[in-house]
């Protein structure tokens, strides 16, 4: 059986002051599946990532990466096979150069000098950032900050990406680019975004958070042309598809 899926159930989780975030949420992803996570501000789903990293523990429900049951026992072989992309870059990057954050993972893994320069070359050359290796994290663009925050998750070589608003401040060129890059990836890939576009070329497969319950799970097309649906859970087609009528 593969490593690579993500499976939960029956998920809740409620804030300090007593806000439920998260209502009963279940969903699973199979190996190499890329799957757009939809709603709201306040729908959920930076809560569910943050749940399913194990970044926040739930009040009750599982969270099942590839066989293993997350718990605080099981944290660290957890975190060996997510890859937690957050929504600021620089929430990742805070080491002197480029290739000391990409480094940074790989080394508390405690790999060699050799495959740690091995991963972190092979990392950076996978989006296209290699020529920033020697540069300071504080004088990249934010193409390149998002680029290399990418890099630093890669060279730890996870089987699942958790992505939380990658496309987030990016310039239009600079996210066509990384709209290549995600479609490239064969990771199984949970991407949280308010980019509906970017969904729609990414991701066959989306689901629709609606306060902290799932309102859709299906194919991407036919949930943006649902329009009834998008009304109800506050959210409006991609821009390419606005006007079209199915």
């Amino acid at each position: 059986m593969s490593h690579h899926f993500l499976e939960v159930n029956d998920l809740y989780y409620s804030y300090p002051d007593g806000t439920e975030a998260l209502k009963g949420v279940s969903l699973r992803l199979e190996h190499g599946e890329a799957v757009g996570l939809v709603g709201a501000n306040g729908a959920g789903k930076s809560t569910l990532l943050l749940a399913v990293a194990g970044l926040v523990f739930s009040g009750s429900g599982t969270v099942n990466i590839g066989g293993a049951i997350l718990s605080k026992k099981t944290l660290g072989e957890i975190r060996r096979r997510l890859g937690f992309i957050f929504q600021d870059p620089e929430d990742q990057l805070f080491m002197p150069t480029v290739f000391d954050d990409v480094a940074f993972g790989p080394l508390n893994q405690g790999l060699s000098a050799g495959e740690v320069s091995f991963r972190v070359e092979e990392a950076l050359r996978s989006v296209g950032a290699g020529h920033l290796s020697d540069r300071p994290a504080y004088r990249l663009s934010g193409g390149e900050k998002r680029a290399v925050s990418i890099a630093a998750v890669l060279s730890m070589l996870p089987d699942i990406l958790l992505m939380d608003e990658p496309s987030s401040g990016l310039d239009p060129r600079n996210r066509r680019m990384l709209i290549g890059l995600l479609g490239d990836f064969t990771h199984t890939r949970l991407i949280a975004t308010h980019d509906l576009d970017l969904v729609l070329d990414v991701c066959p497969r989306t689901i629709v958070l609606h306060r902290g319950e799932i309102a859709a799970d299906g194919h991407t097309e036919e949930i943006f042309r649902d329009e009834g649906l998008l009304e109800r859970c506050s959210l409006e087609p991609p821009l390419c598809m606005q006007g079209v009528r199915s």
